[in-house]
């Protein structure tokens, strides 16, 4: 999609898409691609960014860590982030929004501590029931671990998963709140019970919402999980995960929950425990990093893509001819290499840079960990193409891959902060992968 401005947060929330794996997916309301995460330098350089801007800034009183993916699927970075604006700004709340679920060897109890150590004062855990039928109903598939189980044995297992995680949390100190995405028809008498177990849990809020309306791309899995499938959902390789089921297709999906429906199932809830109230900061602009995801045009206004910092302040780029970015990121043996020229600091050619035999085919992650070595200096790489896998390598060593489909000069210009170009007819646009 064409990339459009992104305006400031109003809720005095902002959220920060760091969580590269998810291990759920929902039948109801999911985007088709979740959207990339940014890597956790360039998160944080964004988000000093907006603290920073006069209109934005101000408004700012909490961060919380909220997708692509899900947060406890690999909590260590998680808690490194929150750990890193704790430190540089201890003034802003800082909250996690999470599914509960994490990896069979990790302990939630001690898992929490760590979150809570790292200054998160509150976590939101995402329950749509307490009833494993139900969770079979909601649910495309379940990872636990690194490969998918059958519904039927992982439904319980994420039930008893987040109830665990709002007592760890509970027990750490945090303010707890549950939000349950109510889907008519499946889920909609479920929110009492749900209200009175998640009342005996600990929880302090709950939070009702209707589950959002399904986009046209949204909708969940409808056969075995197929590789290019999988690159949503964290694998490099299909999942094998189950078909999902029949009514997440357009024409089974139900019909949004209507605004009266929503008040009464509040209500209802409200007899167990306390609501979270409708104007809290954090119920809103969790949407507000649309324009990191996959499909965000490579322009001035979005801040998902990487900018120069510290000693990285190049941009590698695959070219067969240096006119157009026209390599697979695996079919490059040299890059040109662009940044600042030493006299006025425009950007230019400063010129090629052969890659090391290690950095050559084969020798899986090892080939991307002698690609980043060989570029220390780039904080971006530009390709026609780029595997999962290299991506996620190179992001945790600092290095932002774009996939791109346009003119070098011009995509450079925007990496460096140029003014967008006037495009030729026919010109293609360029989108972060």
């Amino acid at each position: 999609m064409a990339c459009q401005k992104t305006s400031p947060p109003q809720s005095g929330c902002i959220h920060l898409p760091v969580a590269v794996r998810a291990n759920t997916r929902r039948v109801h309301g999911e985007p088709g691609n979740p959207g990339r995460a940014l890597p956790a330098a360039d998160a944080l350089q964004w988000l000093d960014r907006v603290l920073a801007d006069p209109a934005a800034g101000p408004n700012i009183r909490a961060v919380s860590v909220s997708g692509p993916g899900e947060p406890l699927a690999d909590p260590v970075p998680v808690a490194a982030v929150f750990r890193a604006v704790h430190e540089k700004r201890p003034e802003l709340e800082l909250h996690l929004l999470t599914n509960g679920l994490c990896p069979p060897e990790a302990d939630i109890s001690a898992v929490a501590r760590d979150m809570a150590q790292a200054g998160v004062t509150r976590a939101t855990v995402l329950m749509d029931a307490v009833d494993p039928a139900l969770v079979e109903r909601l649910y495309a598939w379940i990872r636990p671990g690194r490969r998918t189980m059958a519904l039927e044995a992982a439904a319980p297992l994420l039930v008893d998963a987040q109830a665990r995680a709002v007592r760890a949390f509970r027990e750490a100190g945090m303010l707890v709140a549950v939000r349950m995405a109510v889907v008519p028809g499946v889920n909609e008498g479920h929110v009492e019970e749900l209200a009175h177990v998640v009342a005996s849990l600990g929880a302090d809020l709950l939070d009702i919402v209707a589950a959002p309306a399904a986009l046209p791309d949204a909708s969940a899995v409808v056969a075995a999980c197929a590789p290019e499938e999988c690159a949503s959902c964290g694998q490099a390789r299909t999942c094998g995960a189950k078909p999902a089921k029949p009514d997440s297709s357009a024409e089974g999906r139900p019909a949004p929950l209507s605004p009266e429906r929503l008040e009464e199932l509040r209500v209802l809830a409200a007899r167990r425990m306390a609501l979270l109230p409708a104007d809290d900061p954090c119920r809103a602009d969790v949407q507000w990093m649309e324009n990191a995801g996959p499909g965000a045009g490579l322009c001035l206004e979005n801040p998902g893509l990487p900018r120069p910092s510290g000693a990285r302040v190049n941009v590698a780029v695959a070219s067969s001819g240096g006119m157009e970015v026209d390599l697979h990121l695996g079919q490059a043996v040299r890059f040109m290499i662009f940044g600042p020229r030493a006299d006025d600091g425009l950007p230019s050619l400063l010129g090629l840079r052969d890659l090391p035999e290690a950095a050559g085919p084969g020798g899986g992650d090892a080939r991307w960990e002698a690609l980043a070595s060989a570029l220390p200096d780039c904080f971006a790489i530009l390709a026609a193409s780029a595997g999962s896998r290299p991506r996620e390598v190179l992001s945790g060593l600092g290095l932002g891959v774009l996939a791109a489909e346009t003119d070098v000069k011009g995509a450079v210009d925007l990496l460096f902060g140029g003014g967008p170009r006037r495009k030729k007819p026919g010109a293609k646009r360029v989108i972060v992968d």
